[in-house]
């Protein structure tokens, strides 16, 4: 019987690809509102088909806009902009995001993202076959969310119709899984998600049974939509990361065709997921991927030292840029470094730079000798050195009652990407084989703290390295499972992603006012408006207490500053770009950026995410399952297709 299901299933999806053309053939563009075809869109039709569960889309602060029936002076309005900085209450909404917009180019509110028209709170399978099918028959704009973790709009449009998978929260453990198509194979432990799940669902039941699983960090964000795009967190470089774990995904077409995907079952559509990132190919309604013991304790090192000119602080960096570079190279990561950090801070007076390094039950004392070599170098050039070492958690500190307090691969949201907006955003990769060269580190030294130097200062700035994001140093086992992935290929070389983007507390529904402002007060003046000693501060402060006009002066005045901060922020981006080209002037693969914590405005964005070969590639799996781009979003994988000026609604 399931062999006859699967078979069924198989020819459906052939018939799907001969005739999908003679659907859209004839619609260069998608049918949104006020189009007159969305008057005859049978809504109706699509709310029996789901049970119920379609609703008329509200924005996250309805209770504060007029719009909506809401009153910004109501006791309702004030209790939902209380809870605005609250990651959970944020994604458990349907048009819920946490990240508002990016300042000058788009935000929630705008007709280029804005919300959704009609949203599914899809609960089954069949809700989500029902609503894509729907979307595809009617020409529908189509967009997914799962938790709305998304800096760049890609899970939300104006006038789409919004498949909401977040209600999907069941989770499966297994101790001898075997992915559908590769019968035969020997069974490995893993477990089974749903597509709304989160790693605060996932990571404490894991650790329950002595498990851990391959993801972000970030307790709120999604697991799936991580799981596609890559997903990175302090052990991927041990075990890989949670692309290269993924066994198995039960995948809807964009007929509405739910097939299984994995190595031996439509194994293109399965290689997409691994790295693909959204849009490429169907939706998700469950992922399987591998689960490995749980550390029993886990184990930090560092390096830093003090410098006390420029020059020889760039030095310092650059022989701190080669360590970084050892630590990964040299085949034995997941002994001694499965998390390396950077960390610089060089101007006129002198400044420190530093190496980080956490292990899975490392050996602290094997650990600080790794630094031996670089410490013997800076003692010898005079610089003042620390170096330390020590476990630095252990399963007994596990609670199950306060899971997010206690396991060092989860941490609450940051704040800084809670209800704010981007002042700006970019990333690269650390290419390893050019750090570790004498002209090579040297060369980046100079760039990285040069660029560092010439960002905004008086804006708090969120400029980690993270070694964690890329895939240098993996074992001959990872590394051979890694290439049957669609992830950029430039990550084996690379040691780490350097992220720099300034967030500011934004919601572009409300109007300036004073009640505005004293939601954002406090952490507008931590973010943005920070020296006591601006007139800006003093007008802010008592526009928070009340004073409509000063509130109003306050945000105004805010607001004709962001051109200039984005202007000394451009400046930065293009010397970083510069810096780290996607590839060198042979040709060669040199960087790259991680797709979900990108730039926004990435030129070449298909070389930067996946590589000018891998791009081809998925690509190809598009044009194969989705030729006509039902699933398409912000920089991803098609999207050149379609004009930015319609907000991706009309064909190019």
């Amino acid at each position: 019987m399931i062999e006859r299901i699967l078979v069924m299933r198989r020819i459906a999806v052939v018939l799907f690809l001969f005739n999908f053309a003679s659907v859209l053939a004839e619609n260069k563009c998608r049918c949104v509102p006020p189009n007159p075809c969305w008057d005859a869109v049978p809504w109706h039709e699509l709310n029996i088909s789901v049970q119920g569960r379609l609703q008329k889309s509200q924005d996250e602060l309805a209770s504060c806009l007029p719009k909506y029936g809401g009153n910004l002076e109501s006791a309702a309005c004030s209790d939902v902009l209380n809870k605005t900085d609250d990651e959970f209450w944020l994604s458990g909404l349907p048009n819920g995001y946490l990240h508002t917009g990016l300042f000058n180019t788009w935000n929630i509110t705008d007709g280029i993202h804005g919300i959704s028209e009609y949203a599914v709170a899809a609960e089954t399978e069949e809700d989500i076959m029902a609503t894509v099918k729907f979307a595809y028959d009617h020409n529908l704009r189509l967009v997914v969310k799962g938790t709305g973790h998304d800096w760049y709009g890609r899970s939300t449009s104006a006038g789409s119709l919004l498949l909401w998978t977040h209600l999907r929260k069941e989770i499966e453990f297994h101790d001898n899984f075997v992915a559908q198509g590769v019968e035969g194979s020997p069974g490995v432990p893993a477990v089974t998600v749903q597509s709304g799940v989160q790693f605060m669902d996932l990571y404490p039941k894991a650790a329950q049974r002595g498990k851990i699983v391959m993801g972000g960090t970030c307790d709120s964000v999604g697991v799936g939509g991580c799981w596609t795009a890559g997903c990175y967190g302090p052990f991927t470089k041990k075990f890989g990361n949670g692309a290269i774990n993924m066994l198995q995904a039960k995948v809807v077409l964009a007929n509405g065709t739910l097939v299984v995907a994995s190595k031996g079952s439509y194994p293109d559509l399965f290689f997409s997921l691994r790295g693909g990132g959204g849009g490429v190919a169907g939706v998700v309604t469950e992922f399987t991927a591998r689960s490995h013991r749980a550390p029993n304790y886990t184990s930090f090192a560092s390096f830093s030292a003090t410098a006390n000119t420029l020059a020889s602080c760039k030095g310092l960096l650059a022989e701190v840029l080669k360590a970084s570079s050892a630590t990964q190279s040299n085949g034995t990561s997941g002994m001694l470094c499965d998390n390396n950090g950077l960390d610089w801070n060089c101007d006129e007076k002198g400044g420190s730079a530093g190496l980080s390094c956490m292990a899975y039950e490392g050996d602290p004392e094997q650990m600080k000798k790794q630094f031996e070599g670089l410490a013997k170098w800076a003692n010898a050039h005079g610089y003042n050195v620390s170096v330390r070492a020590e476990v630095n958690w252990n399963n007994t500190a596990f609670n199950p009652k306060n899971p997010a307090g206690n396991l060092p691969w989860m941490e609450k949201h940051p704040d800084r990407e809670i209800s704010t907006a981007l002042i700006g955003s970019m990333s690269k990769l650390f290419p390893m084989h050019y750090m570790a060269t004498d002209s090579g580190s040297l060369e980046l030294a100079d760039a990285l703290v040069t660029i560092r130097n010439m960002l905004p200062n008086d804006l708090l700035p969120c400029i980690p390295f993270m070694g964690a994001k890329s895939q240098g140093g993996l074992d001959a086992e990872l590394t051979k499972e890694f290439h049957t992935t669609s992830l950029n290929p430039v990550l084996l070389n690379s040691t780490g992603t350097w992220l720099i983007m300034y967030n500011i507390p934004s919601l572009p529904q409300i109007p300036p006012s004073s009640k505005l402002l004293q939601t954002l007060w406090p952490r507008l003046a931590e973010y943005a408006v920070r020296n006591k000693s601006d007139p800006l501060y003093t007008v802010c402060e008592e526009g928070s207490r009340g004073d409509e006009h000063a509130a109003i002066a306050c945000l105004d005045e805010w607001n004709l500053r962001i051109p200039a901060y984005q202007r000394e922020f451009e400046k930065a981006r293009q010397l970083l770009q510069k810096t780290f080209p996607n590839v060198d002037d042979e040709g060669n693969p040199f960087s790259g950026a991680y797709w979900a914590e990108t730039d926004y405005e990435e030129a070449d964005f298909q070389v930067s995410h996946w590589g000018e070969e891998m791009y081809k590639r998925l690509l190809a799996v598009k044009d194969k399952y989705d030729p006509h781009g039902l699933f398409i979003c912000h920089h991803c994988v098609g999207s050149e297709r379609w004009t930015v000026e319609s907000n991706l609604n009309c064909r190019v």
